[in-house]
């Protein structure tokens, strides 16, 4: 498995109107669906936010499903894939294998959290949390997952250590390490960005306190 990886940070749409939010680049969805998956293979993103992973799906001809808690993320979703019905609305936390068919990949990024923050970011960032709990919450969400992964299918998850204020939250690690209980953990890539188009004011960096983040590969072993 390749270890590194350099893209553009480029997105092929732009989001509604007055919303601000970190999205992950559509090239490094498009790669991984082409490296683990094949045409007509489905692929589920259980944090589908605005809907990256299951366009970038339906573009290679997968057939895209998508979970996300917030309801005005899921009606914008539900306008831009050939089949809405693909689109839940739904806590990842209590996801059930009758809510979707056994998948053949999932491409997610989860919420990130540093650690002296006590939002939930399970919650949208509403409510109150810690980073324990969040971290039980992240391995309570991968358990669910399991139940609607095909054996042998491949879970791709994008994620970044962070800086703030001087501190330091091994998040990249710490998600790996709690979804390798769940799941068989093939290795990490470490992806870097290409300036691309800096109209978003990066300035060259990815973001968090690094100008890298992690896709963490892992594999369903059950049969």
């Amino acid at each position: 498995m390749e270890t590194y990886l350099s893209l553009e940070f480029t997105h092929r749409e732009a989001l509604p109107p007055g919303t601000d939010e970190f999205r992950t680049p559509d090239a490094l969805v498009e790669h991984f669906l082409e490296t683990h998956t094949e045409p007509g293979d489905r692929v589920l993103d259980v944090f589908a936010g605005y809907g990256t992973t299951l366009t970038a799906a339906q573009r290679l001809d997968r057939v895209p499903y998508g979970l996300e808690y917030e309801p005005d993320r899921v009606a914008y979703i539900r306008d831009r894939v050939p089949d809405p019905e693909h689109v839940r609305q739904g806590d990842v936390l209590e996801l059930e294998p009758s809510w979707f068919p056994t998948v053949d990949c999932c491409f997610t990024s989860p919420p990130f959290m540093e650690q002296t923050d006590d939002r939930n970011p399970f919650r949208n960032y509403a409510g109150e949390s810690s980073y324990d709990t969040y971290l039980e919450d992240v391995e309570t969400a991968f358990s669910r997952l399991e139940s609607v992964l095909a054996p042998g299918a491949h879970v791709v998850v994008d994620v970044a250590n962070m800086k703030h204020e001087g501190c330091v939250t091994t998040l990249a690690w710490d998600v790996a390490e709690r979804i390798s209980s769940v799941l068989e953990f093939e290795g990490e890539v470490v992806v870097t960005w290409d300036d691309g188009d800096q109209s978003d004011g990066r300035n060259g960096q990815f973001g968090y306190g690094y100008d890298h983040s992690y896709c963490l590969v892992f594999t369903n072993p059950g049969g």
